[in-house]
This record gives C-alpha cells, sequence and structure tokens, in this order.
C-alpha cells in the first residue's frame, strides 16, 4: 500500500483472495501430477523376453561332458533401452536316483554391466560342466528346464528407471539331441515369465 498525497491509501497491486490461491494450488497439484504420471509411463519396464538357441554337448573327459547354449535377449521396446547388472543361469535336471531336481549354476560369457538399446537383440553364449554319472544318467539324459534371472533397469533418454529383477523358466531343452545328430540343435527355446 501506498500513501498519496492526500493520506488515503492505495492499493499498490493486486491482492490475491482466497479463491485465487486455492486455484494456484489445485493448478499445482494438477501441474506436478502430470509430470508424475508421464514420468511413470516412460519409465515403466519394456517387456524383456528370453529364448534359448544353439544348445550342445560335447565330451569333456569320462562322464563329464560340456553343455553349451546361447541365451538370446530381446528388448521389441521402440523407446527403451535395458541395461544387464547381472545375468544368470541355471540347468535343472529331474534325477530318479536322487528323487528331487538337481540345479546345475552355469557361466554365462558376457561382461557386465551390458547395455541393450531398444529394438536390438542380444546373444549370451552360457556354458556348464555336467557330470552324467553323478545323476545317474550315463545313457540317456531327459531334456533340462533353464532358469533364467537377470537384474535390469530400462534406460529412456538420459533417465534411468529402478533395478528389477526378471525370473523366468524355459521350456525344456535336450542339449544331447544336437550331439546324436553331429549338428547344433537350430530349434529356439521360448522361456516364461
Amino acid at each position: 500500500m501506498v500513501t498519496s498525497g492526500s493520506g488515503q491509501f492505495k492499493r499498490a497491486g493486486p491482492v490475491w483472495g482466497p479463491r485465487q490461491y486455492i486455484l494456484a494450488a489445485t493448478a499445482m497439484t494438477l501441474a506436478v501430477s502430470a509430470v508424475a504420471v508421464v514420468t511413470t509411463v516412460v519409465l515403466s519396464p519394456a517387456r524383456i523376453t528370453f529364448s534359448v538357441t544353439d544348445a550342445s554337448s560335447s565330451p569333456v573327459e569320462g562322464s563329464l561332458v560340456a553343455l553349451n547354449f546361447t541365451l538370446e535377449a530381446a528388448n521389441p521396446s521402440r523407446r527403451a533401452g535395458v541395461e544387464y547388472s547381472s545375468v544368470t543361469a541355471r540347468l535343472q535336471l529331474y534325477s530318479p536316483s536322487h528323487g528331487t531336481a538337481a540345479s546345475l549354476k552355469t557361466d554365462v560369457h558376457q561382461a557386465m554391466p551390458l547395455h541393450q538399446p531398444p529394438a536390438i537383440p542380444r546373444s549370451l553364449r552360457a556354458s556348464v560342466l555336467f557330470d552324467r554319472e553323478a545323476f545317474g544318467s550315463n545313457r540317456s539324459t531327459p531334456p533340462m528346464t533353464v532358469l533364467v534371472v537377470a537384474q535390469v533397469r530400462f534406460k529412456v533418454g538420459l533417465a534411468y528407471s529402478r533395478h528389477y529383477e526378471v525370473r523366468v523358466s524355459c521350456q525344456p531343452v535336450d542339449f544331447f539331441a544336437a550331439t546324436a545328430t553331429a549338428t547344433v540343435a537350430a530349434t529356439s527355446v521360448d522361456c516364461v515369465a
């Protein structure tokens, strides 16, 4: 408020009443909500799919066999890249002699972290030594289930999402079918969450 030459007070500018403050607070709440929703949609996880290809086995020594396969990671998203901080794969085999499922941790031959751009597939080689006698399956070995666990986060532009754990189980893979025909199995086995 400013005084005029006659000693009366004049308003210096517009004064906000309760209605203007309520409208301003409502507008700010809507703006913050809109930013939060857009950020959540943009950084929502992409749908990653895994499959097992090139399954094979090769004798090492005695009853030891090297089981090899390629883990294909597909990122169909056109906007979000994927950063893998770790990928592990386990082979699970039911052994009648043990009466339970045995599990073998494979070695994934890929340096981490691994960045996967949008709409670009990645191939990860994996292998493990398998003792056929230890599992009571020296002659015929049933197909094995591949269990994959990946620690990932998604990248859109410069922004990263939080870390997610992706767990998938692949349909049974027959590592020894390719050996019997002396070729690498060309079939692809899909994995599901």
